[in-house]
């Protein structure tokens, strides 16, 4: 509001300053040029055609005066043996000293014949002219104001939307992008507020980053400490296993319980390693890439180690020439944790099928096994992979999902 009304008055300055050296000016140039000594011929005429027509008087002062109001802006004085007998600004009536005729008035007058005496007419129509001249000045000034308004609110609108560009950048997450701050107004002490909510956001930011790197390095480094001394107590039970076996059927049984718990210990190492490794892989550049040429090479090594571990893979892929975005080390991560899967839970003596198709600007990838049946029910499992899989997913833009039907697990 402030610096609105800093505007409209600055505005107002200059446009009133404008027209009062305008109107100076204009004024200085018109009475005193030599146009001011010499009457519009034009108008010289049409008197002297008037004159003649309605056979005027010099002392006729009410036809004259019609003719002057009829000419707005312009007016005579009429003298005859340089006496001044009509004025159209001056009552002459009543008057005991006539007004002579001057130097000045002899230079400036021209010879008219009236039907009574030969006069000399000094026409003065410079006012027509000076009063449009002045309106003019007055227009122009307006202008001025208006245009000194427009472009100040202009430059304020500017301000305002490069400011909405500012926040829609960091409504998107990009907090290094500074906010501008132009002058000390309301609009600038907003601006300059959220700059500091972003700069205190991306500080907290840089702080949670850090907290939760130390945190996956701590996890893997005790995932990692972890797998040396199990190793080693696994193969203890394994020795153990191999003394009581046969001989010591209740120690035998308490073993083979322990190895079960510490080869399920070890599987979960595992997973919490790879699933606190997985953040590096968000750290590295996403490409644009051939669908046909990457995915068919991915799912060709896909099929292959499968079918090295006894799998019967049946394939139906096609992907037209189309680019998707991805990151190469992420869908090798996530074909390896796929197999995994199928590794562990896939009956062998059915079908994997596989089909890849081009879908809009996406692609597709279905993959459907048959589920093993477990003597004892299903094993156990954490759903560490699939988690895996489908933030690696979502990372690169895409979705996964999984689903279980008569005996078939479809992802």
């Amino acid at each position: 509001m402030k610096k609105l009304i800093a505007l409209l008055l600055i505005a107002a300055a200059v446009s009133i300053s404008f027209l009062i050296i305008a109107v100076t000016v204009s004024t200085r140039l018109i009475f005193t040029s030599d146009g001011f000594d010499r009457p519009d011929e034009k108008i010289l005429v049409d008197l002297k055609e008037y004159i003649q027509k309605e056979e005027i008087r010099t002392d006729d002062e009410e036809r004259l005066d019609a003719w002057c109001g009829a000419n707005r802006g312009v007016d005579i004085e009429v003298f005859v043996n340089e006496r001044l007998v009509y004025s159209s600004t001056a009552d002459l009536r009543g008057l005991e000293t006539p007004i002579r005729e001057t130097e000045l008035d002899r230079r400036r007058a021209v010879k008219v014949s009236f039907s009574d005496a030969l006069a000399d007419v000094i026409l003065y129509d410079y006012f027509y002219s000076y009063e449009n001249t002045v309106v003019a000045e007055i227009l122009a000034a307006i202008a001025i104001f208006f245009i000194i308004v427009i472009v100040g609110i202009r430059r304020e609108t500017e301000y305002i939307r490069l400011l909405n560009d500012e926040i829609h950048a960091l409504e998107g997450g990009d907090l290094t992008r500074e906010m501008t701050i132009r002058g000390s107004d309301e609009i600038a002490t907003l601006a300059e507020s959220i700059d500091e909510f972003r700069k205190s956001m991306k500080n907290q930011l840089t702080t949670i980053e850090r907290l939760e790197k130390t945190n996956r390095m701590t996890s893997a480094e005790i995932a990692h400490d972890l797998r040396t001394p199990l190793t080693s107590l696994m193969m203890y039970l394994d020795f153990g296993l191999s003394e009581v076996q046969g001989k010591e059927p209740k120690a035998e049984e308490y073993l083979t319980k322990a190895k079960e718990k510490s080869i399920r210990l070890k599987n979960l190492l595992e997973e919490n390693f790879s699933y606190t490794t997985m953040t590096d892989y968000f750290l590295k550049e996403k490409q644009e890439v051939s669908a046909d040429i990457v995915l068919s090479g991915f799912i060709n090594d896909f099929v292959v180690n499968l079918e090295s571990r006894g799998f019967h893979v049946l394939t139906d892929i096609f992907f037209k020439e189309s680019s998707i975005l991805l990151q190469r080390d992420a869908l090798g991560r996530i074909f390896g944790n796929l197999a995994t899967n199928i590794y562990k839970y896939a009956k062998k003596e059915g079908n994997v099928y596989i089909c890849g198709r081009d879908k809009g600007t996406c692609a597709e990838i279905r993959i459907e096994n048959e589920i093993r049946v477990y003597e004892g029910g299903k094993p156990h499992s954490t759903g560490f992979g699939s988690r895996i899989v489908k933030r690696l997913m979502e990372e690169m833009g895409g979705e996964y999902s999984t689903e279980e039907r008569d005996g078939r697990y479809v992802t």
